[in-house]
């Protein structure tokens, strides 16, 4: 039995209708049902904190049950407390900037100083802003750092900068934060084979620092049964957390480079849009053959219903979950090369195009 300290830059929680926030979730898990002694200290937005009843549930039951006493501390965040910390900490690039506060360097500090911890965990790299911290403070050598990465920031900055290379100045604060903190860890987790050969190469990370944990699917996932007589046919499916805004950029692209001039050649085609928290611009774009779902409970029914998933996605880093369950419930999928990014494509019927205009042959054709 470990006493570990695990420090996330979001709420780990099955509630929430991100593919992070679920990984955090079953990473925690994973140590509490190993019977470890955790302090959770969780940092994000308030949104996410009020959703995340299913954490709550998970410590008080593990508490009850082994009279045990982990202990949680939340600090939410909003625009304004993100803009505070970002002006107080301008040596830090700004993706890790709003996740570092006062108070919870204070609180680390207390928690350290009292207790001997034998893992340090944190979930997301911006999380590892208190790494500085925490290595000046751990007393044991044998306390060990791990950091589960769910995107390379550098890798998902670099994109942004082809089109704007202002950014450039940021990116090289980003790459060296990243380097920093990744080679002060004992352990890095990543999603997949491809994020681990990112890490040797671009941070020079020994290949036995990182262990690859692909990420768990939804429960939903092993539920869907695919019938030919019930696929709709001419019917594709964006199966996205909505509120993020490479999703919603992905689907309004697709829907003005691609879905438009797919209806042009058939007018019988539709897209269903199913994710919570759709934009206004993105309900607005709901009509006979472009149907928004919003949040749905289950949502397996649009997955054997569906002739086609689609992952549209223009920027981004790391594995896509969302191409992950798509595949996994049998559906054809096409996608874009960032969409598809570390996904293992053999026996899997995966399409990777970066053409929109390619995309409405390819969905005709298939």
């Amino acid at each position: 039995m470990s006493k570990i300290l695990f420090i996330s830059a979001h709420a780990p929680t099955y509630k929430y209708p991100q593919a992070g926030q679920k990984i955090a979730f079953n990473n925690l898990q994973e140590y509490i049902d190993l019977g470890n002694e955790i302090d959770v200290v969780i940092i994000a937005n308030e949104v996410e904190i009020s959703s995340a009843t299913d954490l709550i549930d998970l410590l008080n039951k593990f508490n009850s049950k082994n009279n045990k006493n982990h202990s949680i501390y939340f600090y939410p965040l909003n625009i304004v407390r993100k803009l505070i910390s970002c002006l107080n900490y301008l040596n830090i690039p700004l993706k890790f900037a709003t996740r570092s506060q006062n108070q919870i360097y204070h609180k680390i500090r207390e928690l350290i100083t009292i207790i001997t911890y034998d893992i340090i965990h944190f979930e997301y790299s911006h999380a590892a802003v208190y790494l500085p911290l925490v290595s000046s403070l751990i007393k044991s050598e044998l306390t060990k750092i791990v950091i589960s990465i769910h995107d390379i920031e550098t890798q998902a900055f670099l994109r942004k900068t082809v089109n704007n290379p202002i950014l450039g100045i940021e990116l090289a604060r980003i790459f060296n934060y990243e380097n920093q903190v990744y080679s002060s860890a004992n352990n890095l987790w990543v999603l997949s084979e491809k994020d681990k050969n990112i890490l040797t190469a671009l941070f020079s990370i020994h290949p036995e620092k990182i262990l690859v944990k692909p990420p768990k699917l939804s429960n939903f996932i092993y539920q869907v049964c695919r019938k030919p007589e019930n696929i709709e046919k001419k019917t594709l499916l964006f199966w996205a957390a909505m509120n993020r805004s490479e999703n919603e950029t992905a689907i309004l692209q697709f829907i003005a480079n691609c879905f438009q001039d797919l209806l042009a050649k058939d007018s019988e085609f539709k897209l269903y849009i199913v994710g919570a928290n759709p934009s206004a611009k993105v309900q607005q774009l709901a009509n006979q053959n472009i149907i928004v779902t919003g949040f749905v409970e289950n949502p397996s029914n649009f997955f054997e219903r569906a002739e086609m998933g689609i992952v549209p996605l223009q920027t981004g880093a790391g594995i896509k979950l969302k191409t992950l369950e798509m595949l996994a419930a049998d559906l054809p999928v096409l996608s874009t090369s960032i969409g598809a990014e570390g996904v293992d494509r053999e026996g899997k019927n995966l399409i990777v195009s970066d053409n929109f205009q390619e995309w409405v042959n390819l969905i005709i054709n298939h």
